[in-house]
């Protein structure tokens, strides 16, 4: 519902203007400015919020602009405990005096942006709720909510990163500190960023991988499970304090959403809780039932969406464009469409994203029966492992080499791809596989993926999302649960399970793992196929030569035989949504 955004360096007349501009869709407030002196240039800097009260003094910037100098920041959750209206000057303060110490205690729910004396600072949260991009421009740094703000600086040019193109039909987004764009980066979750001199460092600050359960601590179930219960709760209190009044709550019929609406309605008792989900038709697999399950229970206001494809597609330019640096994942789509419907009835709505990545997600029991049995001969381990985890996501990696125009082909660096989790895999902590593949979906599915998808969908919205269960406090909690409990026999997130059994319905505690199920391959073969045809036309495909257009028609005729790893319809999707984005952010129709 806010941004941040601004530039350090050498001044620039208008480009905080611009910048601003190309973020007016989440500035439901307006917007505040801020100059700040450092060496050889200055810090403009703009957030979007309510006003200040009882704040610093009011000052003009030279394009006479209101601001404050201070620190500035973008906050879903208060910040230190602190609220948007007065944390600025004790913040600031406290940040002066105990310099990144003091920044490596924080939490809530935020990004940073701060200077002392010539160093400037970016700090994002600990878990990566909210997000920030940066790039050098010349001698300026710049850094925004969305990498389209960037380039309202000139300096900076628009390229595409070729090996980009890899990693997206890999993942379905972009894993780690890369962008789909060259020279253009994401502050990962729990880092800082220090600008001093012209040059940039960054280091992580927040390693919950230390927090890792050993040998001869207790392990005792009873005692793990009051222990997240306590944590949930108090993570859950949080987000409702900084809701104000009931937030509306995302369901989807699984056991993440409906332990926070549970939460939620334990600590709010007799109050009427707004829900809210979504299903494509009765013909299709959905979670109705148990989404009712939980209704009924707690007798919740509730409001289902019902989507078809004439509902959205032609909207899908729009949300591309609000996803701002390519995501392929379909769930983006009923994503935005909710919140857009949430946004007319609240102005916070609580969700059940992180009870995958913390306590135990679908790829986990594959990729440990791949260790078990072992790599093949001469195979090194950790390759043979990070491959297996490449290809539990099931998406393009298998055929990158057929999907890929001879244009780009040559970026192909199979190894590199292989290295995004071999570095997760090699890692000293934590020590266990299970553990390691937890820190890897924490770090880069949840962070590069999950949390932005939410917070760009909704932002555009100017509706403010909260995950109860993926708070730092959390993140720590899931490190330092014992690997049986987090994983029992083939039972998934049975310490989140046991930690709400009095509170959920049994056949949803028992149900394995669905997910929301966008049923993109059958919408390609019927009411998406022209569509598709019109998007992914061969003068098109022949124009960008991005793509090898007999191969991606090969995929929208359901050719079974000559598509490698099948999944037509989610190909498709990714083809098509990253088509928009680049069509838009290139200028190329």
């Amino acid at each position: 519902m806010s941004a941040l955004c601004g530039y350090v360096g050498p001044t620039r007349p208008g480009l905080q203007g611009r910048m601003c501009q190309m973020l007016d869709h989440r500035a439901a407030a307006g917007w505040e400015r801020c100059e700040m002196a450092v060496v050889q240039g200055t810090a403009a800097i703009a957030h979007a919020r309510e006003p200040l009260q009882d704040g610093p003094q009011v000052v003009a910037d030279e394009e006479g602009c209101l601001g404050y100098a201070g620190v500035l920041f973008e906050a879903s959750l208060p910040v230190a405990g602190m609220q948007a209206h007065d944390a600025a000057p004790r913040l600031l303060s406290a940040l002066r005096s105990g310099g990144t110490a003091v920044a490596e205690t924080l939490d809530g729910a935020f990004v940073l942006a701060w200077s002392d004396g010539d160093t400037f600072h970016l700090l994002r949260d600990a878990a990566g709720v909210k997000v920030l991009y940066w790039a050098k421009a010349g001698r300026r740094l710049v850094f925004a909510s969305e990498t389209k703000a960037l380039f309202a600086d000139p300096v900076l040019s628009k390229r595409l990163r070729p090996v980009g193109l890899a990693e997206y039909f890999t993942f379905s987004f972009i894993p780690g500190e890369h962008t789909m764009l060259e020279g253009v980066y994401e502050l990962q979750p729990g880092h800082l960023l220090t600008f001093r001199n012209g040059e940039v460092t960054v280091y992580r600050w927040f390693r919950f991988e230390e927090q890792e359960w050993q040998e001869g601590d207790d392990d005792d179930r009873s005692h793990h499970v009051a222990r997240l219960r306590r944590t949930f709760t108090d993570s859950t209190r949080d987000c409702l304090d900084a809701a104000g009044r009931m937030p509306g709550v995302f369901l989807s019929g699984g056991i993440d959403s409906s332990a926070v609406l549970a939460m939620v309605a334990e600590q709010r008792p007799g109050e009427p809780i707004p829900t809210f989900s979504v299903h494509f038709g009765a013909e299709y697999p959905n979670e109705n039932e148990f989404i009712g399950q939980m209704v009924l229970r707690y007798r919740t206001e509730h409001h289902a969406l019902e989507l078809r494809p004439r509902h959205f597609d032609r909207r899908l330019e729009e949300i591309c464009w609000h996803l701002d640096d390519p995501i392929g994942d379909p769930v983006a789509m009923p994503n935005y469409l909710m919140a857009e419907y949430a946004a007319r009835h609240v102005p916070v709505v609580l969700n059940g994203e992180g009870g995958d990545p913390c306590f135990g997600g679908p790829k986990n029991i594959p990729m440990l029966l791949s260790e078990l049995y072992g790599a093949p001969t001469g195979m090194d381990e950790m390759n043979w492992l990070g491959r297996q985890y490449l290809h539990s996501f099931q998406r393009a990696y298998a055929d990158l080499d057929l999907l890929l125009g001879p244009a780009v082909r040559g970026a192909l660096d199979e190894d590199a791809l292989i290295g995004v989790p071999r570095a997760f895999l090699r890692a000293e902590r934590p020590r266990h596989l299970l553990n390691r593949l937890m820190a890897m979906n924490i770090r880069l599915k949840g962070a590069n993926l999950i949390l932005v998808k939410v917070d760009k969908m909704t932002s555009a919205n100017r509706l403010v999302a909260l995950p109860p269960l993926f708070s730092r406090s959390i993140v720590e909690e899931s490190m330092r649960i014992p690997l049986h409990l987090k994983l029992e026999g083939v039972v998934e997130k049975s310490v989140l399970k046991h930690a709400v059994a009095d509170l959920v319905p049994r056949p949803i505690i028992d149900r394995p793992k669905s997910g929301m199920r966008v049923p993109v391959h059958y919408w390609f073969q019927g009411e998406l196929r022209r569509f598709a045809k019109r998007h992914l036309s061969r003068r098109k495909l022949h124009r960008l030569g991005l793509f090898d257009a007999d191969y991606v028609h090969r995929i929208i005729k359901y050719d079974g035989v000559d598509v490698r790893g099948r999944r037509h319809g989610l190909k498709l999707w990714m083809l098509i949504t990253f088509l928009l984005w680049y069509e838009q952010f290139f200028g190329e129709r």
